[in-house]
């Protein structure tokens, strides 16, 4: 079927499944891989976060803080063609939020590409006298000067060869919550859960 401007109209669809920003599919397709892939075997769920990252865009602005974001999935892009087959799923659950589904044994390499790729690329997203002092610093709105570090990744990890998860839900639950305390560490982090006690079914 096509409209009035001759564009096919069942496109639109997959266009809206996908983010304008970093062409990576959302939410629906990111539960539909979790689901799959758990049912193939073991599956790993990373978060992956930026820190500071709204000081990040009140100091310089949104059209740069896209420049960040674009760094990280290009980052986690490159990451996931190093680590071998089978090759993880990338999406872009929207801002700053990414999940990536992949075996657990490709966990580490896969964060260890991904912290470094992005650490040394985001600093000449930074002005110079900043990545010199090593802080942001931003007017709040009581006109108060406040200090932030640069901005760094946190990857949160939740896995299912330790743990059984009878929901893939609690799955991704586990991940959020990995990636706090990976926001605890100073600089790029990541946190993985290594837990082997039974995840209570909590009914979400």
């Amino acid at each position: 079927d096509r409209d009035v401007t001759g564009v096919q109209t069942c496109a639109l669809p997959i266009l809206r499944a996908v983010s304008p920003l970093t062409g990576l599919p959302g939410n629906q397709r990111i539960n539909e891989e979790i689901v799959a892939r758990a049912e193939r075997g073991a599956v790993a769920v990373c978060h992956a976060d930026l820190d500071n990252f709204k000081a990040f865009n009140d100091r310089y602005g949104w059209m740069r803080g896209d420049d960040v974001i674009t760094l990280l999935a290009n980052g986690l892009k490159s990451a996931a063609r190093r680590v071998g087959p089978p090759t993880p799923f990338i999406g872009h659950v929207g801002g700053d939020d990414f999940v990536v589904v992949c075996t657990p044994e490709q966990v580490e390499p896969l964060s260890r590409y991904t912290m470094k790729s992005f650490d040394e690329g985001v600093l000449a997203l930074h002005e110079p006298e900043d990545v010199e002092k090593g802080f942001l610093t931003v007017v709040d709105r009581q006109g108060k000067e406040r200090q932030y570090p640069l901005v760094s990744v946190s990857i949160g990890v939740a896995s299912s060869d330790r743990r059984h998860y009878s929901d893939h839900r609690i799955l991704v639950s586990v991940a959020t919550e990995m990636k706090t305390v990976a926001k605890g560490q100073s600089g790029s982090a990541v946190a993985i859960d290594r837990r082997t006690d039974p995840v209570e079914d909590d009914g979400a």
